[in-house]
C-alpha cells in the first residue's frame, strides 16, 4: 500500500489520531518537496503562533456573559451582545476564538465532559463592562465567553476533510502515484501542481499564502476584497494602526490592479514605507519577510495568488 493510500485510509478512519495522519503527511510533504503542505502541517502538530493568521476552521465565534452585582442585587449568566463587546474592545473580531493550540490537544473525551459549553475566562476585560451593561453601580463579578464543545471538536473534521481532498486530488491527477516516486519521476511541473492542489483543497480555493513556518514565518490568509481581514493580518503581524489606517485609504483610491499585479502609486508606496520601517527596526521584522508578507497580504486582498 503506498503512502497517499495510507493517508487516504487514516483520513477516512474513526480511530486513527489526526497527529498520527497529519505526521505521514510531512513525511509526504519531504517526499514531494512542498513547503506549502510541511508547513501547514508543522502548524497544526506544533500550535499557531500568536503572529501566525489561523485558518477559517479554527476561528470559533463566542457568546458572551457576565455575573454582575449590588447591594440589593445578584443577576448570573447574563447575555451581553456581541456587537456591544466588540465596540467597546474597538475589535470587530474580539468575538472570535482564534484557537491556536496543537491539534494533538483537542481531546473529544474530555470536552465531552464540558456539559454542552466551554468557556472563556474574559476577566481582564470586564472593565470596560461597567456602566455599558447595567448602572454603574453594579459590579462585574465575573465575564466569560462561552463556545459550544462541537465547534473545537470541528476542527478535527476540517483537518482531516483538507487532507483528504488533498490526497483525492493528487491521485487523480497522477493516477499511478501512489508511492510518490511516481511524482517525481515527473518533475516537470509536478511541484506546481501540487501547490495548486494544496490552494484549492487545503486553503479552499481562496488567495492564501501560507508561508514557511520552519524557516521563518510568513503565514498569510486574506481573501479577495476581504478589508477587515486583511486589517486583522496586519495588525496580528505587529503593523502598528495607523500604518493599517493608511493603507486603507490608499486601497480606497487604488481599489484594482491589472493582470501584471504591479500595485498603484499610493499602495506602492506604503509597502516602501513599510520596508523602511522594518529596516529601521521600528517595524518588528526582517525586512525580506516584511515586504514579502504586505505584497503577499495584498495580492490576496487583490484577488492574485502572488
Amino acid at each position: 500500500m503506498g503512502l497517499l493510500t495510507d493517508i487516504q485510509n487514516d483520513a477516512l478512519s474513526d480511530t486513527t489520531s489526526v497527529s498520527t495522519m497529519l505526521r505521514k503527511c510531512m513525511v509526504l510533504a519531504h517526499k514531494l518537496d512542498s513547503d506549502l503542505l510541511e508547513d501547514w502541517v508543522t502548524l497544526e502538530l506544533d500550535g499557531y503562533p500568536s503572529e501566525a493568521s489561523v485558518p477559517a476552521y479554527r476561528r470559533i465565534p463566542m457568546n458572551f456573559k457576565i455575573n454582575a452585582m449590588n447591594m440589593a442585587w445578584r443577576v448570573t449568566g447574563h447575555n451581553v451582545p456581541q456587537l456591544l463587546v466588540n465596540d467597546l474592545a474597538r475589535d470587530d473580531e474580539f468575538d472570535i476564538l482564534k484557537y491556536r493550540p496543537a491539534i494533538g490537544t483537542i481531546d473529544p473525551g474530555e470536552i465531552e465532559k464540558a456539559n454542552g459549553v466551554l468557556t472563556v475566562n474574559l476577566d481582564n476585560y470586564s472593565f470596560m463592562l461597567i456602566g455599558k451593561v447595567f448602572d454603574s453601580r453594579m459590579n462585574i463579578t465575573k465575564f466569560w465567553g462561552e463556545v459550544p464543545p462541537t465547534q473545537i471538536l470541528g476542527i478535527l473534521d476540517a483537518v482531516k476533510n483538507r487532507v483528504l481532498k488533498f490526497v483525492l486530488t493528487l491521485q487523480k491527477e497522477y493516477p499511478t502515484a501512489d508511492g510518490v516516486e511516481g511524482l517525481k519521476s515527473e518533475q516537470q511541473g509536478v511541484q506546481q501542481a501540487v501547490s495548486q492542489i494544496f490552494n484549492t483543497t487545503i486553503n479552499g480555493g481562496n488567495a492564501n499564502v501560507v508561508g514557511t513556518a520552519n524557516k521563518s514565518t510568513v503565514t498569510i490568509t486574506v481573501n479577495q476584497g476581504n478589508l477587515q481581514g486583511l486589517r486583522q493580518h496586519l495588525l496580528d503581524s505587529g503593523v502598528a494602526l495607523d500604518d493599517v489606517l493608511e493603507l486603507e485609504a490608499a486601497l480606497a483610491e487604488e481599489p484594482k490592479i491589472g493582470a501584471d499585479k504591479q500595485f498603484g502609486p499610493m499602495v506602492r508606496s506604503w509597502v516602501g514605507k513599510m520596508a523602511v520601517k522594518a529596516a529601521s527596526g521600528a517595524w518588528n521584522i526582517g525586512i525580506a519577510a516584511g515586504t514579502v508578507l504586505v505584497e503577499h497580504a495584498l495580492l490576496g486582498y487583490y484577488g492574485y495568488a502572488g
